[in-house]
């Protein structure tokens, strides 16, 4: 059924200084400060039933917003496949197709539209299931099979086959979020060594999107990593961290090869991160909150990056567990926004035991206007 209902969303996020509520001397007058909540209309809708886990969103030069998201599994099954689902209505309603089901578990996409049109959906394929699909012991590894690509010349209408990049083993891990254009440039992360250790990398591609490599290390101990291009060719990054799950940002001046000391921008378990530039010329964050109440958060930069507004915009407060957000935004229109998010409703089984947890995930878009 099609979930579809006018919000109210609550743009400043009301807080009060509670280090002041619980030890402040009342027998004397002192200063403190209230942020009090403000709220715009906003709109709601169902993208997918069933699935939709880490839905990654782009506008093509048509207007139509399109995504990649999980499904076909839980967070880890045999039988995971990538969707494509696409809105020609900004956002008000959606179409879904498979995009790839291979023999594997098929997951983690990367997506985007190069200057010549061609559109790029990377994705990792994993093995290292038991012979009827049953999944690894919780905490133990997936097998790597490689960074796989496939390309659309007709805007997502139809695919070539799949091709697995020609990148070391070693190197060949998750591509994460919006591949970017100065090159075509997309963010990866992989786990190395015994126990595992995050490393963010930038790749680039030289043909159009159909193989990568040639990486420069953005930062150890990070991994999903949003990337965006900023004036005068300079990029940001906003990277999670491995201790903490917290958001840090990384800028370069050279086009990748090099990247700043990453600095901590949001609490604990607030990830993972997309990032656009807004038309004003605004940065926008969005990102999963996991902290009480979980859903889906966001910021603004006017200043591109250096600093955030101190109010924290809540798309929505509602999830009913910690198993949500993954946000991918796109702008429409001169401050009209849509944003992807998934979630998942009661109990939920990651490891896809309960034969009904997939029913119970869904990807939803918050069709909203950014703050002035």
């Amino acid at each position: 059924m099609n979930y579809k209902t006018k919000t109210l969303m609550p743009i400043r996020w009301v807080s009060i200084i509670l280090s002041f509520a619980l030890f402040a001397d009342y027998s004397s007058a002192q200063d403190y400060s209230v942020l009090v909540a403000k709220e715009v209309a906003a709109e709601r809708v169902d993208a997918v039933n069933g699935g939709g886990h880490f839905p990654v969103m782009v506008r093509l030069d048509s207007g139509d917003l399109v995504a990649a998201v999980r499904a076909g599994g839980a967070h880890v099954g045999i039988k995971g496949r990538l969707d494509w689902i696409r809105s020609k209505d900004n956002g008000k309603t959606w179409t879904r197709t498979t995009l790839v089901d291979g023999p594997q578990d098929d997951r983690n996409p990367a997506v985007g539209q190069l200057r010549d049109g061609t559109l790029v959906v990377t994705y990792h394929s994993a093995g290292g299931y038991g012979p009827n699909g049953e999944a690894p012991a919780r905490g133990a590894a997936l097998i790597r099979d490689g960074l796989y690509v496939v390309r659309s010349f007709d805007r997502g209408t139809t695919w070539e086959t799949p091709v697995k990049s020609e990148v070391p083993l070693e190197f060949a891990a998750s591509g994460y979020g919006k591949i970017v254009q100065l090159q075509a440039l997309m963010a990866v992360y992989y786990l190395k060594g015994t126990p595992y250790r995050h490393i963010s990398y930038l790749y680039r591609s030289t043909n159009g999107g159909r193989t990568w490599g040639d990486q420069s290390k953005i930062a150890d101990d990070f991994d999903e990593t949003a990337l965006v291009v900023l004036p005068e060719d300079r990029l940001m990054a906003v990277l999670r961290s491995k201790n903490g799950a917290f958001l840090s940002t990384s800028f370069s001046e050279d086009k990748g090869r090099t990247w700043s000391r990453p600095r901590q921008i949001t609490a604990k378990q607030e990830h993972p991160a997309d990032v656009i530039l807004l038309n004003d010329g605004r940065l926008l964050l969005t990102y999963g909150e996991r902290n009480r109440p979980y859903g889906v958060r966001a910021k603004i930069s006017k200043d591109l990056g250096l600093s955030w507004e101190p109010e924290t915009i809540v798309l929505v407060a509602d999830a009913e567990n910690t198993d949500c957000g993954y946000p991918s935004s796109a702008e429409i229109s001169p401050g009209k926004v849509v944003t992807l998010y998934y979630g998942v409703n009661g109990i939920y089984d990651p490891y896809g035991k309960d034969p009904e947890s997939l029913s119970r995930v869904f990807t939803r878009a918050v069709l909203w206007s950014v703050p002035r």
